[in-house]
């Protein structure tokens, strides 16, 4: 028997659970950015989902349809088995989650994705929208608790990506690693955040047209050979907010 692809497998599962598309994705958190979640039963090209994004449909799945959808079946989306002694991952997973080692008594991890985020004309993810949603982790960065808190109180779900790319200049350059706080995806206050601009992942200023209804917003280049644009809110998708950057003297 051919193996299912995981687009297929999620499809079936979904359809098997009597949801529509539109139904799931806001189940998930998606609202009204639908189509965002559909290039998941559609083009999406990685072996498994994201992690993250399966753990948010375990509620939605489990014992639903005919016969009724197990635990194992949902988390085996994402590469995972739910076995007696709890979530165990692949042998794979399991690898490359040990390779870091153990986080140091009072330190954060904050682990850096291969999103290639374009200061510039945008990097093509794999119809996957999301910073950490099913994006290789290069590296793990350790930095002192106490030192980060300071800045953010909430240094859970922060990550780094490097910038590629011109567009940003001088603020950001080419090579640059930038710390992102991906909770914040909302663009206010103005500022400089990592975005989903439909074509790829790229790092620009952005800014609220005000009392535009539905909501614009504008696309700014630091460097000024860039042109502004404008886009609405709803056809972008903010991956989070760049709040630092590696400087070397």
């Amino acid at each position: 028997m051919t193996k299912l692809h995981i687009t297929q497998r999620l499809k079936e599962m979904r359809e098997r659970a009597g949801y529509t598309i539109r139904d799931f994705a806001r189940g998930l958190g998606y609202e009204d950015k639908f189509s965002s979640y559909r290039t998941y039963e559609t083009s999406y090209k990685k072996e498994f989902l994201p992690l993250g994004m399966v753990k948010k449909m375990v509620p939605l799945l489990i014992d639903r349809g005919e016969p009724p959808i197990t635990a194992n079946e949902v988390w085996s989306l994402a590469g995972v088995s739910a076995g007696a002694d709890g979530i165990k991952a692949t042998a794979e997973r399991a690898e490359m989650a040990s390779a870091f080692g153990p986080t140091k008594t009072g330190t954060v991890r904050i682990r850096e994705f291969d999103v290639s985020p374009h200061a510039g004309a945008g990097a093509i993810l794999d119809e996957c929208c999301g910073i950490a949603e099913g994006n290789p982790v290069v590296a793990a960065w350790e930095i002192p608790k106490n030192y980060i808190e300071s800045y953010l109180p909430n240094s859970e779900n922060l990550a780094i990506v490097r910038v590629l790319g011109n567009s940003m200049e001088p603020e950001l350059n080419a090579g640059d690693r930038v710390l992102v706080d991906t909770d914040h995806k909302i663009p206010t206050p103005d500022g400089m955040y990592v975005l989903w601009n439909g074509l790829g992942v790229v790092i620009k200023q952005l800014q609220v047209v005000p009392k535009s209804n539905p909501t614009r917003i504008r696309i700014i280049s630091v460097n000024l050979t860039y042109p502004t644009d404008e886009a609405l809110l709803s056809d972008i998708i903010i991956n989070g907010r760049v709040v630092g950057k590696w400087m070397w003297k």
